[in-house]
């Protein structure tokens, strides 16, 4: 039987249980990495993405993957088993999903998702190897994927790190979360000693006003709107966690900085540029070491301020 680890994945044939519970071979390599998340190959699936439908500057958001044609879906199964490598049982359980529920996989969250993912998946292998003691940071670390949504998000990332416990957070439950946990429940692989797929993964609903998060937990926000980007930040430098944010709608003004003005005297700052400066100093106030950045092709609100203040205090910039 096979172990899932971070890192690896360690069984003579990579084996998963299929939804009748039988055992099917998927793969048959030797020590096929799982959990890691893909390399990012920039501009590697700029045709695909561009190949999507489009709403003005980025996919549709009314796109769904059940409805589209079946070439592309072939390419969209290949570009995820290229971002999730050694794990193409998520591949069966988002094509589960846009079969059985259409309306509850759009084109434009799952790529955007998976691209975020793939980042932030990777900024926290960082910071738990250069953690003193990996095995006791994932033991007592919490990931809180907030305002989540859809939860897909905090679902991959509760997948990846299995040892880690992930909380998601939004105001309701919508439909669709429930869906994407059961399609990992019926196609992911369980780790030894649990009963369940998703064993270290929970929803709360409630404001994340509330949220007291305990040093050395993690904050990730993505695609929260208008002040909602600055209060993570706040609540990570306040709790001393690692984060990453990012940023949807940041209204002129909100942060502090006009990007333009009544009479147009300043010119004209097309939305790419705002958005990107509006991140910049949102990211520069805060003292952040990183910004990351996903295909804009998929969405125009593409940038991701990461950091880790567990082991460091910076100050907030008038």
């Amino acid at each position: 039987s096979s172990q899932r680890q971070r890192g690896i994945i360690t069984a003579p044939l990579f084996m998963k249980e299929s939804p009748n519970n039988s055992i099917s071979q998927t793969q048959s390599t030797a020590m096929l990495p799982v959990r890691k998340g893909g390399k990012r190959k920039r501009r590697r699936f700029d045709e695909l993405f561009e190949g999507l439908p489009r709403s003005a500057n980025a996919i549709c958001s009314n796109s769904m993957v059940g409805n589209l044609e079946d070439d592309t879906k072939k390419q969209i199964r290949e570009y995820i088993i290229e971002r999730c490598p050694g794990s193409a049982e998520i591949v069966d359980a988002l094509f589960w999903v846009a079969e059985t529920h259409p309306k509850e996989l759009r084109t434009k969250e799952l790529m955007e998702t998976v691209e975020a993912i793939t980042i932030i998946g990777a900024a926290i292998n960082v910071l738990l190897d250069s953690s003193s003691d990996t095995t006791q940071r994932k033991q007592s670390m919490t990931i809180y994927d907030l305002a989540c949504g859809h939860g897909l998000g905090g679902m991959l990332l509760a997948y990846r790190f299995p040892e880690i416990k992930v909380v998601c957070i939004d105001m309701e439950r919508r439909p669709c979360w429930d869906t994407y946990r059961e399609a990992f429940e019926k196609f992911g692989v369980k780790t030894p000693g649990n009963d369940t797929v998703m064993a270290n993964l929970a929803l709360e609903v409630g404001d994340i006003a509330t949220l007291q998060p305990a040093q050395g937990d993690y904050l990730m926000c993505i695609h929260g709107c208008n002040d909602l980007s600055p209060f993570v930040l706040t609540t990570a430098l306040k709790y001393r966690t690692g984060f990453a944010v990012m940023p949807c709608c940041i209204p002129d003004g909100l942060l502090g900085v006009s990007s333009s003005s009544s009479g147009g005297s300043w010119g004209i700052i097309d939305d790419k540029a705002r958005y990107a400066l509006q991140v910049g100093y949102l990211a520069g106030k805060f003292s952040c070491s990183k910004v990351a950045a996903i295909s804009h092709i998929i969405t125009n609100r593409f940038l991701i301020i990461i950091d880790d203040w567990s082991v460091k205090q910076p100050s907030i910039r008038g």
